[in-house]
């Protein structure tokens, strides 16, 4: 796309994040401002923003409404509206602010039968959608999160007896906490950061036009869900290199959002009316 912002070509989005986005601003940010759920306009309208094609936006939108994660309402006007479930934004919010977890881990171990592959399937990848990460068999790992929507979740399979949460205030074995650091590629990570420090702050200069803040700051929403919050290993601060962009990242997406907050609640108020 000719004068596509290098953040973009550098961290584009998938057609579910585009039409889920503005959802989960709306139930966010928004939800007590009287700001009404976004229309099929609304949508689309962030979408072909983020480059996403009507057929990739049907097609993204019919799958999220059919697994229940999206749900399709009326308004008095007759006006079909999305809202994200409250099941979906629960696992979300479990995840956002890495920092300010307590200290420690989660250890989560499950045990079933051999012939039990439908529930164990189900099980890991619950797990996997609260963001915890394989550490041996049968045995996920994550940081402490809050739990309450998960073992919601896990009683709603049935699963309960088959599934074991263990807290772990801290790792004393240095060659175990090598292996972890390893296992999520730390030094990766961090150069990660790094990099998309330097493409953020020049995808949110000062001076944009308001509506094109609003619509860089739902991008950078999405992207910084799944790549920065929802990806950020689960470890104490403590096993970060000193060098870590991770709290710089987040100081400065804050502060663009807290001053672009009028602008986006214009743009929500101006495409869903």
């Amino acid at each position: 796309m000719p004068g596509r912002p290098s953040f973009m070509t550098a961290y584009p989005l998938t057609a579910k994040a585009a039409i889920y986005t503005p959802l989960v601003f709306r139930a966010g940010v928004f939800s007590s401002e009287g700001v009404p759920w976004p229309s099929l306009e609304g949508l689309r309208d962030f979408a072909h923003f983020a480059g996403i094609e009507n057929g990739a936006i049907r097609t993204a939108l019919s799958r999220a409404k059919a697994e229940g994660s999206i749900i399709m309402e009326t308004d008095v006007g007759g006006r079909s509206r999305y809202a994200v479930s409250p099941t979906t934004f629960a696992m979300g919010i479990a995840q956002v602010r890495a920092d300010q977890r307590p200290q420690g881990f989660l250890i989560a171990v499950f045990s079933f039968k051999a012939e039990d592959h439908e529930d164990r399937s189900s099980l890991r990848n619950l797990l996997k959608s609260y963001g915890f990460r394989k550490l041996a068999q049968n045995t996920y790992l994550h940081g402490r999160i809050e739990t309450t929507g998960l073992r919601a979740a896990i009683r709603d399979l049935g699963l309960d007896d088959h599934f074991f949460l263990f807290t772990c205030p801290d790792i004393e074995d240095e060659h175990l906490v090598s292996r972890i650091l390893y296992l999520f590629d730390m030094e990766g990570r961090r150069k990660h950061l790094h990099d998309y420090l330097t493409h953020i702050h020049a995808f949110l200069p000062v001076g944009l036009a308001r509506d094109e803040l609003a619509r860089r700051l739902l991008y950078v929403g999405a992207v910084h869900w799944e790549l920065v919050e929802a990806s950020e290993p689960p470890f104490p601060a403590k096993y970060l290199p000193h060098d870590y962009a991770l709290a710089e990242i987040q100081r400065f997406y804050g502060q663009r959002l807290e001053e672009g907050r009028e602008a986006l609640l214009e743009y929500f108020q101006a495409i869903n009316a």
